[in-house]
């Protein structure tokens, strides 16, 4: 693919022009009214945008990055989904050490500090975008997240040096917009409230979730986390084994599969188990395949909520061959599935919200 050579304006413009900002259907019974509105069409319209060339691979901190927040921020808004702080936008800071002197971005302030007071020292402006449905209880939280971020443009690289991240991570953004969207439209009330968060900065070092969690307050507060990660076309899971290596191509890594890598921590085992069973009865098209993971173990922004103790779902579909190249491209993903997931994440988080 070409990279396109679009202004900011051309690409606010297709925010508002994108068929993702249809109406919601009306006069549909409560009871169904939630499920129903998850829609591949408007996840198609989602993934088309986020993942295109004029966003240029939403590299976090970057001109792209802030176009996919300020879309995120308006389709919360358009579905009557409330900002969870003042406004839907957390922004914050992180710092490193001069690129020479190696060191990851960090957000602890103890961290920031000792970064202050180095002769040079690097600083990334970034920003989540949270929004909530309110529930009885005002001090229980369900943490739903996924980061929008992804690496940006490499002008060095010959042929297409995009990285549009069409699987990592608009696949799961745009079931998430799907996800929130439901829940405004069900007209129910959670027992719990409902966090619907979009993280910054996941490709550098989990800089968007650690921020939330770290400015949180009380951990205890956010009964379980829901992270989505990769949910649109199927590979290995990683997350068994520490090397993280990429499949090569085989029949069992293309858009085809209905495969779901359903991972939780121990403590989420019910969950997981009722939710196999609500995937089963409402005839979804996917095929979980459950594992725990470890608290301990790095792999997405779930890592910010298991170091607190949070209990955690991670809908994740698998590594593949086109994992942080420019090949993962938005024609590449399995928008069946991607629908069919948003519609179990939804499940999964009515679940835990009144359980």
């Amino acid at each position: 693919m070409k990279r396109a050579i679009m202004p900011a304006l051309a690409a606010g413009l297709c925010l508002w022009l994108s068929p993702a900002f249809a109406g919601k259907p009306a006069g549909q019974p409560a009871a169904d009214a939630g499920l129903s509105i998850i829609a591949r069409k408007t996840i198609e319209a989602h993934v088309e945008f986020l993942a295109s060339d004029a966003l240029e691979g939403r590299e976090a901190g970057k001109p792209g990055g802030r176009v996919a927040a300020e879309y995120i921020r308006a389709e919360l808004k358009k579905n009557g989904v409330k900002p969870f702080f003042d406004t839907y936008l957390q922004r914050f800071e992180a710092y490193s050490p001069a690129r020479e002197k190696g060191g990851a971005f960090q957000v602890h302030p103890d961290s920031i500090a000792a970064y202050k007071r180095l002769s040079a020292h690097r600083k990334l402006r970034l920003q989540n975008v949270v929004g909530y449905i309110e529930g009885r209880q005002s001090n229980e939280f369900v943490v739903l997240g996924a980061h929008y971020d992804h690496l940006g443009v490499d002008d060095l690289l010959v042929g297409d040096p995009i990285y549009n991240g069409a699987d990592d991570n608009a696949s799961s953004v745009a079931a998430l917009l799907q996800v929130a969207q439901a829940f405004a439209a069900s007209g129910k009330k959670p027992q719990r409230s409902i966090i619907f968060a979009f993280w910054d900065g996941e490709e550098i070092n989990y800089l968007g979730s650690e921020y939330f969690v770290q400015s949180f307050g009380n951990p205890a507060h956010i009964k379980a986390n829901i992270n989505l990660d990769m949910v649109g076309r199927e590979g290995l899971m990683p997350v068994l084994y520490p090397e993280f290596s990429i499949p090569e191509a085989t029949p069992e890594n293309t858009a085809t599969g209905s495969q779901l890598h359903l991972l939780y921590t121990e403590d989420l085992a019910a969950a997981a188990a009722h939710l196999q069973a609500a995937i089963r009865d409402g005839g979804l098209q996917i095929a979980p395949r459950p594992a725990v993971i470890a608290r301990r173990s790095r792999g997405s922004d779930y890592f910010a909520f298991t170091l607190r103790g949070v209990p955690v779902l991670w809908f994740f579909t698998g590594l593949h061959p086109d994992y942080h190249t420019p090949g993962d491209e938005a024609d590449r993903l399995n928008l069946d599935k991607v629908t069919e997931i948003a519609k179990a994440t939804y499940l999964a988080a009515l679940y835990l919200a009144n359980t």
